[in-house]
């Protein structure tokens, strides 16, 4: 058996800076003289597992997310390491390794729902000594002005009390460590790799999303310096456009951003450039993202039951024609039908299609809420459970919102929002 390790379980924080879980990482290894055994499991759980008859995966995700291991592999590559990569559930993964190294310690992220939970809990019943960081959040949770259990009901008053005077503010990014001895993994790379490597972006995409820390570090560069963030809340409703959003999202999903250095930048900018209402927006933006990480944490499982974690009662079948028809853009609304060819199309849709189409399903399409919210998971480029299931329990009405559901007018919204009708015509027409 070969010298000690800890194992760095890489999740949803694919790169090097300001990454909490790697530095605890380090940390440990340093303590106990080990080598460290960075390892990425490519979640078998949503890679073959099904919900409603749907895959829970798909294309657009599945290349983004294979792009930024790639790119985290390089990275620790160029530092003298090796990124272990397995197509197996954590604890087996440990497992393997346990049998060539003598594992102290497994480092991972915090989790953030039912599964990453049911995962460490394994892990632990398996004999192995986990320790967890927050990485993927704005907030520590003891820098949070309530308990854990006292979340409160609504995004509105959690954003009060971040925002009260003193304001809560993230603790600065934090630099790349000093990493430890890595040894090379020898391990064959999964099937399930090998069949997504080199994928296309889709030529339609207006913003050439690739996998990858650098790569999110130019696009937030090239947005700041375009000045795009000044009108940022005035362009973010556009249905299109490159500089209209941030098109931060599937970076912050992945991980491969940082939400802090994202804030830290926004300050910044604020200082040398201009300060607004639409640079507030962005971080107001991140304060949602943040609300729904804890609120994921908070309801588990009851997330994802048809009553929502508030057990409210609501209509809505899983009647296969109509979920077909609407899935595949054949409603007879032009701007959801237009938004869901996009997003089969590109993994990609706007923040305002996506209430729209939430609001066709459910309230005119009258089907189960769950239906569109696992969609979306198997679609977009950008999943993350937090945001996604938090949002369409959101507009459901059966999640953090004590006034009920949202119910769009689609004809006003899409003649407010894409007024020329160009949105339409290039998805409708292609």
């Amino acid at each position: 058996m070969s010298d000690e390790v800890v194992v760095w379980l890489v999740g949803d924080t694919l790169r090097l800076a300001d990454n909490p879980t790697l530095i605890l990482a380090c940390e440990q290894a340093a303590q106990r003289g080990a080598s460290l055994v960075p390892v990425v499991c490519l979640e078998p759980r949503r890679w073959a597992d099904q919900q409603f008859g749907l895959p829970r995966i798909g294309p657009h995700w599945t290349r983004f997310r294979v792009e930024s291991i790639c790119a985290l592999e390089a990275d620790l590559e160029a530092r003298g390491g090796s990124l272990w990569i397995f197509a197996d559930e954590p604890d087996r993964a440990v497992s393997v390794i346990q049998k060539t190294h003598r594992v102290m310690c497994v480092v991972a992220d915090a989790p953030l729902s039912t599964e990453e939970r049911l995962e460490h809990a394994k892990l632990e019943s398996e004999g192995f000594s986990l320790l967890e960081a927050e990485s993927g959040e704005l907030f520590r949770e003891a820098q949070l002005p309530f308990a854990r259990d006292e979340l409160p009901a609504s995004f509105s008053k959690f954003r009060k009390l971040i925002e009260k005077k003193p304001a809560l503010e993230p603790r600065p990014p934090l630099r790349i460590p000093e990493l430890p001895d890595m040894p090379v993994c020898h391990q064959p790379r999964p099937a399930e790799w090998l069949e997504v490597q080199g994928l296309p972006v889709p030529a339609s995409c207006e913003v050439k999303t690739r996998g990858g820390e650098s790569n999110a570090q130019a696009h937030w560069q090239a947005y700041r310096d375009a000045h795009a963030l000044s009108h940022y809340k005035t362009t973010r409703n556009a249905f299109h456009g490159a500089m209209n959003s941030s098109h931060l999202s599937a970076w912050l999903a992945h991980g491969c951003l940082s939400p802090r250095q994202v804030w830290a930048d926004v300050l910044d900018y604020e200082a040398e450039v201009v300060a607004n209402e639409s640079t507030y927006w962005l971080r107001f933006e991140l304060l949602w993202r943040e609300y729904f990480r804890w609120y994921a944490r908070v309801t588990d499982w009851t997330l994802f039951r048809r009553t929502g974690p508030e057990n409210q009662s609501i209509a809505g079948d899983q009647n296969a024609t109509r979920f077909r028809a609407w899935r595949e853009g054949h409603t007879g609304s032009d701007i959801v039908d237009a938004a869901m060819r996009e997003l089969s199309e590109t993994g990609w849709m706007s923040n305002r299609a996506r209430q729209l189409v939430a609001s066709h399903l459910i309230y005119e399409s009258n089907l189960d809420w769950r239906l569109g919210a696992a969609w979306f998971e198997s679609q977009l480029i950008d999943y993350d459970v937090g945001s996604n299931w938090g949002n369409w329990a959101y507009i459901a009405g059966v999640g953090a919102d004590p006034r009920g559901g949202r119910i769009f007018n689609l004809e006003d919204q899409g003649n407010r929002y894409d007024p020329d009708g160009t949105y339409r015509a290039r998805w409708l027409n292609s």
